[in-house]
């Protein structure tokens, strides 16, 4: 464990924070695969919602560190205001000039992408949605010519697609 810290001081750690704040938000910095040797991108999410408001955790992948902060706290201070969200339906009021959507997370990726909520979720019992943006050209990862940015925003279904609609027919 970190500095000496056993996964109960984690743990311990992570609930006061959680009390105190309504929430913690988790910061995982990019990184390379030891075995491809490919880029991994980096990811915040949040734990503590479902504990305490039973709203679903969210997760946001690929974004520079001052967005991705940004983005999971509006999606915080957005649902403490009542407001839910939906997989598959695009939304304003994140990003200028852009609609964002949300996916639900497959829990299979809990334990590459969501590797704290364990401290707080030992038997993964909680629900996630990934909130996704599209590219500046307003182009969604699942895209074709997208593979780039496919790569840096992966989609955390269990297909690695969209799941709860059919995009360009009922979704982005």
């Amino acid at each position: 464990m970190c500095n000496g810290a056993t996964a109960e001081d984690i743990r311990r750690d992570l609930l006061k924070h959680v009390a105190e704040h309504d929430y913690a938000t988790i910061a995982v910095a990019a990184d390379h695969d030891q075995l491809t040797g490919l880029r991994v991108p980096g990811c915040h999410y949040t734990l503590g919602l479902w504990a305490l408001r039973h709203t679903p955790e969210v997760i946001v992948i690929g974004a520079p560190d001052h967005h991705g902060r940004d983005l999971v706290r509006q999606y915080a201070e957005r649902t403490a205001a009542g407001e839910r969200f939906a997989p598959g339906y695009r939304y304003d009021g994140f990003i200028d000039g852009y609609q964002v959507t949300f996916e639900q997370v497959a829990q299979q990726h809990y334990p590459d992408w969501l590797t704290s909520a364990g401290a707080l979720y030992p038997d993964a019992d909680f629900p996630a949605l990934q909130l996704l943006w599209p590219k500046h050209d307003h182009a969604w990862p699942w895209q074709t010519g997208c593979y780039r940015f496919r790569r840096a925003q992966p989609v955390l279904t269990a297909s690695g697609a969209p799941e709860s609609w059919l995009p360009g027919v009922n979704g982005p």
